[in-house]
């Protein structure tokens, strides 16, 4: 991993009024082929939710983060491709840059874009499916997420029941509850869960909109806060853990229902068990049933072949017809 570094001239007011000098570092990640950066940002909406962004001018996916009370920004973007590997670079604004707060923000990164999971399995069943055959060639089959678990359940439970211009909405106006970036007032990052409590249910339900789903985030902060449950050893769960309990965790949280904790169970890395609701029939109607609706027993067995894979083989199915993947499919000449 490398490093470089330069103080950009800047001043970020600490606790109590110090200040402290802004920097920049650069860190690099190495990725193995087949990747590619774009796909990864644009493989789920979440590089709409702030503080998670994606410029595709510049090529370049963007994250507000935290440590204490200092608050980052996070730019990553792709550098040297060989035929093996890429290098992703990590540019790191922020006040007091140590090696310490580099290694923490370079694992949000890792787990934002799921690079230590082992896709070979999967890219093999890619190779003989009819349509995913393509996402190798392009560099696809990663999905996003926020590094943390409790900004994943309390996002997914904002796109419980609704569309998703309004989930992008009411995750958004949440993120505003955050902290600032110095300098940049529009760039928050994500709200403890103790800052959320401390906006309330006036501002969930009256600025953010959230509608009933206030009461299930406010439930899981409190239970955050109190230590009944903690949303983000959830990651640690997942590598121990079978998908059958992870689920009954995620089952467990108020306002996350089944195809939200089927969602939320990939995003730790867990395929296993499909995520069934009603873009997933649309979907299974268009491509597999000749336009008829299908039962969930017809899904499930079209799926089942696909083993510990299948909900991201679903999920890659849908995908590929968005037109952001069809251009980038076209720009590949497939």
């Amino acid at each position: 991993m490398s490093l470089a570094t330069h103080a950009e001239g800047k001043m970020a007011r600490g606790p109590g009024g110090v200040t402290s000098a802004m920097e920049t570092k650069e860190t690099t990640i190495g990725v193995p082929q087949p990747f590619s950066l774009r796909a990864a940002a644009l493989s789920h909406g979440w590089h709409e939710c702030a503080p998670i962004m994606w410029c595709d001018a510049g090529r370049c996916l963007q994250l507000v983060t935290r440590d204490g009370v200092d608050v980052f920004r996070v730019s990553v973007l792709e550098g040297r491709r060989t035929r093996r590997r890429v290098s992703l670079r990590v540019i790191i604004d922020g006040p007091a840059l140590n090696e310490a707060r580099i290694e923490r923000f370079t694992c949000q990164v890792r787990t934002m874009l799921k690079l230590d999971q082992d896709l070979d399995e999967f890219y093999t069943i890619c190779r003989s499916h009819p349509t995913l055959y393509v996402l190798e060639r392009i560099g696809a089959g990663r999905t996003i997420r926020s590094a943390s678990m409790t900004e994943n359940i309390i996002k997914m439970i904002c796109g419980t029941n609704v569309n998703w211009n309004q989930a992008v909405k009411m995750i958004n106006r949440i993120a505003q509850i955050g902290p600032i970036f110095p300098h940049y007032r529009n760039l928050n990052a994500w709200p403890a869960p103790r800052e959320i409590l401390a906006a309330g249910e006036t501002y969930l339900i009256e600025v953010a909109r959230v509608g009933y789903r206030a009461k299930s985030i406010l439930k899981l902060c409190q239970d955050s806060c109190d230590g009944t449950f903690d949303p983000d050893a959830l990651d640690k769960h997942a590598k121990t853990e079978s998908s059958d309990r992870l689920l009954k965790r995620l089952l467990a949280i108020d306002g996350v229902g089944p195809a939200s904790a089927h969602a939320l169970l990939s995003m730790l890395g867990h395929y296993d068990h499909l995520s069934i609701d009603s873009s997933t029939v649309a979907h299974v109607s268009r491509v597999h049933t000749s336009g008829k609706k299908p039962t969930k027993h017809q899904i499930e067995a079209i799926y089942e072949p696909y083993g510990r894979w299948k909900n991201l083989v679903w999920w890659f199915e849908l995908w590929l017809e968005w037109d952001t993947a069809k251009a980038m499919a076209a720009e590949a000449g497939l």
